[in-house]
């Protein structure tokens, strides 16, 4: 199989241009929730269509997740700001699922936001670094990192798909065909545990593929949107959330 260097690449998007295109997606889907309160209720096939656009996100925050941890000077202050990030995104993505702030009386799958799982990839892929620590020391924390993240916002798949991606780090087909497992695999679980039709729906982050296949290995011009990235999640979803209230009143 091809073994691809990200760096090789001149043309195609930045990550950067990634990331943009990930932010809209992610507002656009988060807007179209605004008209629903549970899974149960009927969808229109424009709101389907908008939350097919929306799972374009997951796959790329996963894959510069991994990119990440690969190019980070500071692992530490990383995986810090990560924590930090998850500690704000669980009270804003509560507030936007109008749900409560404490986990463990939610919904298997969203009983807090992809941010916790987002800083366990990361612990993940530094756990397998460690050449020194033996591989039943290394599943055990994988295993454990796995049941602590598995009632959040894509549950254990999205540490799995971090720790995937980043381990084949130059073979993108690799790297494709670990996410197209793993994230299947959790439409499978949320077919079968939540709801049929976002089961269904999360098939879509297939479309992630042919995007990420573009990604030319550079950052972009603006340095700061990497980390607004990840900061914009918390305050759309808050943003949103507080339209929502006005609008209900």
């Amino acid at each position: 199989m091809e073994v691809r260097e990200l760096s090789a690449k001149r043309t195609g998007l930045t990550g950067n241009a990634l990331k943009v295109i990930a932010i809209i997606a992610m507002t656009i889907d988060h807007l179209a929730w605004m008209d629903i309160e549970t899974y149960a209720q009927a969808e229109t096939p424009v709101q389907i269509f908008l939350h097919c656009i929306g799972r374009l996100t997951a796959p790329i925050m996963f894959f510069f997740a991994s990119e990440g941890y690969h190019y980070t000077h500071n692992f530490r202050k990383y995986l810090g700001r990560m924590a930090l990030l998850a500690l704000v995104s669980h009270f804003a993505f509560c507030f936007f699922n109008q749900s409560d702030f404490n986990p463990f009386t939610n919904l298997i799958f969203n009983a807090t936001s992809i941010a916790w799982p987002l800083m366990w990839g990361l612990i993940f892929l530094w756990v397998w670094d460690r050449d020194e620590w033996s591989l039943w020391l290394k599943v055990l924390i994988t295993l454990i990192g796995c049941v602590v993240t598995c009632t959040s916002d894509w549950s254990c798949a999205a540490p799995l798909a971090i720790l995937m991606m980043g381990r084949n780090r130059g073979n993108f087909h690799k790297q494709m065909l670990w996410l197209m497992a793993i994230t299947s695999l959790y439409a499978i679980a949320f077919f079968v545990v939540n709801s049929h039709v976002y089961g269904m729906l999360h098939m879509a982050c297939w479309l992630a593929v042919p995007l990420l296949s573009l990604y030319n290995g550079q950052r972009g011009q603006c340095r700061w949107l990497g980390k607004f990235f990840y900061w914009y999640y918390p305050v759309h979803m808050t943003v949103i959330g507080l339209i929502y209230l006005f609008l209900m009143k």
